[in-house]
């Protein structure tokens, strides 16, 4: 019987065990007391003992944690193993943001066209069931992390990367770790698979490179000139597919956008207001800054991840936004030195929320798009996202 270590009992640690149970002894490792299910041993503590030939790590466990008592004990994933599982059926899409919308996108296309597709991997669906369920003909469609990709050994036949900037420094310890574990999605793709980088930097592999033609433009839904990009990785991984492109700039075209990405929330009091949870980057902000004809207030700041936010402050101090609501701990860095505009540091959401509404005029645009994560004020951006319009509703109505 297979001796298995899983670290981490969450969403893919649970997902490994089904589908790792049949003939093996599994044993859970977490720090944090979870329970198991009859039959696993669990071990308080993240230090792996020396006969266990391989260790599958969940995402949320940083690799220097892990404590490995022997140098021959094997790093793996839940990833790793759908990979070689899925084989050339697999459409991987990485990047620092961006993801979900071009797997989302990708998704559409193909099941529009008629081909057969499941999304897969970090988007929030981890059905293991699902491979072995899945017709030989099913594509799956993968949402991949720095913290999935961080210890494959196998690399989708379709990689696509959407960006590379700073992030996730806290999880990986610098830049360059964090850069490798990204790299991973097509560091073993072979002569026959295909990479489609939208990132400036190069990546690694012998698979085939598409050019990305920055002179398409789509007909869609999503706005922003970032999403005008997204769209064209999409569309160049479906054509890769088989896909017609009369088919593929159809299913854009009807492509809703995914909630917390520069979502519309309505009119209050004559104000228009902006959901975008998901920007946790510079980045991702300065985007949907620009795909929006005007903003006059931002709601910025969170988690403090030890990334850099000189650059991102001086394009705010040059920015026609007139009002920033600052969140701790990073919203007093983004705003330091920052002259002209107001600037209101609040430490919930309803004061944000009041902040807009009191400095808003009629007419004008609220944007919540943070610049950073926001776990050291709320359970995840879901939870930000519901304060968020919880308070919009509830001060509307005073």
């Amino acid at each position: 019987m297979d001796k298995i270590a899983i670290a981490g009992f969450g969403l893919e640690g649970r997902a490994l065990y089904e589908l790792l149970k049949e003939g093996a002894d599994i044993h859970v490792f977490d720090e944090a007391p979870v329970e198991v299910p009859s039959g696993v041993e669990f071990h308080p503590t993240l230090v792996i003992p020396a006969d266990f030939g391989v260790v599958y790590k969940s995402p949320g466990i940083p690799t220097a944690k892990l404590s490995l008592t022997s140098p021959r004990t094997r790093v793996s994933t839940l990833m790793d193993v759908v990979l070689e599982k899925v084989g050339s059926r697999a459409v991987g899409v990485t990047g620092t943001k961006g993801k979900s919308t071009v797997v989302s996108l990708i998704h559409r296309i193909l099941r529009g066209a008629g081909k057969e597709s499941v999304l897969f991997g970090n988007i929030g669906v981890a059905d293991t069931a699902l491979l072995k369920s899945a017709r030989p003909e099913t594509l799956f469609v993968i949402e991949m992390s720095s913290y999935q990709l961080e210890h494959v050994s196998t690399s989708p036949h379709i990689a696509v990367v959407t960006g590379f900037y700073q992030e996730h420094l806290d999880h990986h310890g610098s830049l360059e770790k964090y850069r490798d574990a990204k790299f991973n999605i097509s560091r073993f793709q072979l002569a026959e698979d295909v990479l489609i980088n939208g990132a400036d930097i190069d990546f690694p592999g012998e698979g085939r490179r598409i050019v990305l033609d920055s002179s398409l433009h789509f007909e869609t839904k999503l706005l922003g000139e970032h999403n005008q990009k997204n769209c064209a990785l999409a569309f160049s991984a479906a054509l890769a597919l088989g896909v017609s492109e009369e088919d593929a700039r159809k299913h854009i075209a009807t492509f809703e956008p995914l909630p917390y990405r520069l979502e519309h929330l309505g009119v209050h009091k004559g104000i228009t207001f902006y959901d975008d949870s998901l920007a946790t980057i510079p980045e991702a902000t300065l985007a949907s800054l620009g795909a929006l004809e005007r903003v006059d207030t931002l709601i910025v700041g969170g988690q403090d991840r030890g990334i850099s936010f000189n650059a991102f402050s001086e394009a705010l101090a040059a920015s026609a936004v007139k009002t920033l609501v600052s969140f701790p701990e990073t919203g007093p860095m983004i705003t330091e030195g920052i002259v002209g505009k107001e600037i209101v540091h609040a430490s919930s959401m309803e004061e944000a929320v009041r902040a807009a509404y009191r400095c808003t005029p009629e007419g004008g645009t609220v944007l919540l798009s943070n610049a950073s994560p926001s776990f050291n004020m709320f359970k995840d951006y879901k939870d930000k996202s519901a304060q968020y319009r919880h308070w919009i509703q509830t001060l509307a109505d005073v």
